[in-house]
């Protein structure tokens, strides 16, 4: 199964961005009553969000990163080229990963970063993301189905 976890903080402005893209996909999927997709809101619990992984499946986690890269652009990451790193590429889903790795051999694992703009003690995003969420939840759907299609290719 797929299945697609938001991490972060909504309390901590654009660190949230992972939670309110999962929020957004999760509508479409319910709307498209697709059974082959399952969202976790995981926010910061990595034990919860792991609960919901099974040997098989693809998995999705969307966080904030920060590469110094233009605010809402993203970063693909597979598990293979994300946890040999001494420093995270995410703000949550580096340890998220390394615990998938060691838990499961036939977990298929896709990071999708998303730059943010600022990270302080703020609900909601910071206005450079809110302008742009609908763009990059497009961008983030766009990843996700052509990456699960390429999986289903090979």
């Amino acid at each position: 199964m797929i299945k697609i976890i938001g991490i972060g903080n909504i309390l901590m402005e654009d660190d949230g961005i992972g939670v309110i893209i999962a929020e957004k996909i999760r509508r479409r999927i319910e709307n498209e009553n697709r059974r082959d997709m399952q969202v976790i809101i995981g926010e910061t619990d990595i034990d919860y969000s792991i609960s919901f992984i099974e040997e098989g499946d693809c998995v999705f986690l969307i966080d904030g990163s920060a590469y110094d890269k233009m605010p809402g652009q993203l970063t693909v990451l597979t598990k293979q080229n994300c946890c040999y790193k001494k420093h995270s590429y995410t703000l949550h889903s580096y340890n998220l990963a390394d615990l998938i790795k060691s838990y499961f051999k036939s977990v298929k694992v896709y990071i999708i970063g998303i730059e943010v703009s600022s990270v302080s003690f703020k609900l909601g995003l910071s206005e450079l993301l809110d302008k742009k969420i609908e763009s990059i939840y497009r961008e983030v759907w766009i990843q996700i189905v052509s990456l699960v299609s390429k999986d289903m290719e090979a």
